[in-house]
This record gives C-alpha cells, sequence and structure tokens, in this order.
C-alpha cells in the first residue's frame, strides 16, 4: 500500500520555535504547520471565526488566541514520537476543510476532526499484551494487504469484525475469514471458541507466523500499520469507523508497542470446508457450552488453497 504524508515531510525539514509554514491546499482558508513558541510540533488556523470551547487531550495541547484582526485555534503535540501520527491527523485538519471557503465553517469542521482523533491520542504505557498486539498485526496485515486492495477500503473495513468480538475477523457477503498470528516456528493454532471456525458457509483460515526481532530492526511494527492505514483511509467516516474499531481493541497508539518488532516468516490460507477438522456446534452435545481447542499446521496441507474468498 503507497502511502504519502507530506506534512511529516515538512515537520522533518525542521522548524524554528515560533515558526510557522502555510498550507498550500486551500487559498480560501489559512492553514498553517510548525512549531509553538514552546517548540512543540503544531498546525494552526486563523481566522474571522467564532471561537467555541475546546478541551485539549492528554497528548495534544489546544490553545486558542483572539488577534488585532483575526482569531488562532493551536494543536499541539506533547510527545515527539508520536509525530507521525500527529502529522496524519494534520492532514485530515487539512483535507477536512478542502474545498470550504467559509472560515466558521472551517473552524467547526476542525474542531469535530479534533474530536474524532483525541481516541488515538491518549497517553498509555502500552495496555495491550504481547500476543494481542501480534494478533491485530495479523488482522490489519491482511486488511492492509488483501481486503482493500481486493474490495476497496469502506467494504473491507466495513467487514473487519475482530474488534467487535464476533466470532470471525472478516465476514462479508457470504464469506468470513480467521485470522490467526503465531510466534515463528509454533506448530499448533489456538482456536478460542466453538463458532470461531463453525459455520453454515465454507470460510478460511488465515495464519501469520511473525519473528520477534530486535527494537532496531527495520520490520512490523504495531503503530506503522496503524499509520499506514490511516493515510489512506481518505473518506473521513470510513477513517473514523477504522479508528473506533481500533479503539474498541484498547488501542490507543502507545509509543511502548514500538518495542515490538516482527518480520513475517509465512503466510498460510486453508481453506475451511466439511472436512476441515474444527469443532462444529451442531454435532457437539447440547450440554457443552463452549470449548477452546488448539490445530496443529502441519496436518493441514490438504486444506492448502490461495484466495477461497474470492
Amino acid at each position: 500500500m503507497k502511502t504519502n504524508n507530506s506534512i511529516f515531510d515538512t515537520f522533518k525539514e525542521g522548524f524554528d520555535a515560533g515558526f510557522y509554514k502555510r498550507l498550500n491546499g486551500n487559498s480560501a482558508l489559512d492553514l498553517y504547520v510548525g512549531k509553538n513558541d514552546s517548540g512543540l510540533y503544531s498546525f494552526e488556523y486563523r481566522g474571522t471565526f467564532t471561537p467555541i470551547k475546546v478541551k485539549c487531550s492528554e497528548l495534544i495541547l489546544v490553545k486558542q488566541f483572539k488577534h488585532d484582526s483575526f482569531n488562532s485555534i493551536c494543536f499541539s503535540l506533547e510527545k515527539d514520537e508520536l509525530l507521525e501520527r500527529f502529522s496524519i491527523f494534520c492532514q485530515d485538519l487539512a483535507d477536512a476543510v478542502d474545498g470550504i471557503t467559509d472560515v466558521n465553517q472551517g473552524y467547526k469542521e476542525i474542531c469535530n476532526r479534533f474530536f474524532s482523533w483525541k481516541k488515538l491520542f491518549k497517553p498509555s504505557t502500552g495496555n495491550l499484551t504481547e500476543p494481542e498486539i501480534m494478533g491485530i498485526i495479523g488482522e490489519l496485515l491482511f486488511l492492509k494487504d488483501t481486503m482493500i486492495p481486493t474490495f476497496g477500503v469502506e467494504k473491507a473495513i466495513e467487514s473487519w469484525m475482530g474488534p467487535e468480538k464476533t466470532h470471525k475477523d472478516f465476514s462479508f457477503d457470504d464469506k468470513w475469514i480467521e485470522i490467526k498470528t503465531v510466534s515463528s516456528g509454533k506448530e499448533l493454532v489456538k482456536i478460542s471458541s466453538i463458532e470461531q471456525l463453525d459455520g453454515n458457509e465454507n470460510g478460511s483460515l488465515v495464519v501469520f507466523a511473525l519473528e520477534k526481532m530486535s527494537t532496531n530492526y527495520k520490520g512490523l511494527k504495531l503503530n506503522n500499520i496503524v499509520n499506514a492505514l490511516l493515510i489512506n483511509i481518505h473518506n473521513q467516516f470510513v477513517r473514523d469507523v477504522f479508528m473506533s474499531k481500533l479503539s474498541t481493541y484498547g488501542y490507543e497508539g502507545s509509543p511502548e508497542y514500538d518495542n515490538y518488532v516482527y518480520e513475517i516468516t509465512d503466510c498460510l490460507t486453508f481453506a475451511v470446508t466439511e472436512d476441515f477438522p474444527r469443532l462444529r456446534r451442531d454435532l457437539l452435545p447440547r450440554a457443552i457450552a463452549k470449548s477452546q481447542y488448539e490445530i496443529i499446521l502441519s496436518e493441514l496441507d490438504t486444506f492448502k488453497s490461495t484466495t477461497p474468498w474470492r
């Protein structure tokens, strides 16, 4: 997936404290990026708008100023480690007012976008466990590299059900796909419920094998994958849906997640057909309420497939 973050590139050019550069996208509105007087990376909107009360998030400082001939609202990042995420946020603000010529309407739209983004700018030491991080990486890799190129952004994100605690990670039309992520060399895949591989229709099981690498290795990081997806989701409603689903998982963009770096060593796809080894609800005694089990990957060779969900 191609990514482009021109504002990030602009920030990396370097700014002195108190210096801003005007964005060229909308000639009718005054949008700037740079550093505030304290040296924090910032996005500023200037105009003769009527201010409303806007509360800061934990990691983005929001200040509004009244000048002689205009007002301004400034969003400043308090943690440089999140500069790439902040740059995507700034680009989203600029995109939100593209084509808008009314200064007050532009101000309201910028504030609304900030309210949507606040959930991904929370301070955290990293609430997700390593198995949870690996699991989300697997789902997002499949979303980014397979679902979006095949079905488009909107349908792909709509079909992503993992955060919503349904039994299948992806479901659309009459198809379903379950994603599993294991450590490289692991032979067993844990199935968390009876229903996870059960269904009236045939489905697919996709297994990613990840090898953990050193922190300075240029491999897969959860935050980088999220950023790549955010850059390429241009529809604001769809982007809000995606961010909401991430938040449901408990993901908040903590820099701590960058300590978990991986390399993909394998990706296997299996067609879950009638003969696939799995528990089936209609074949179990009614007294069994729930169950977990493990599948041996080397015993699934006859079910290997490529893209059975097409």
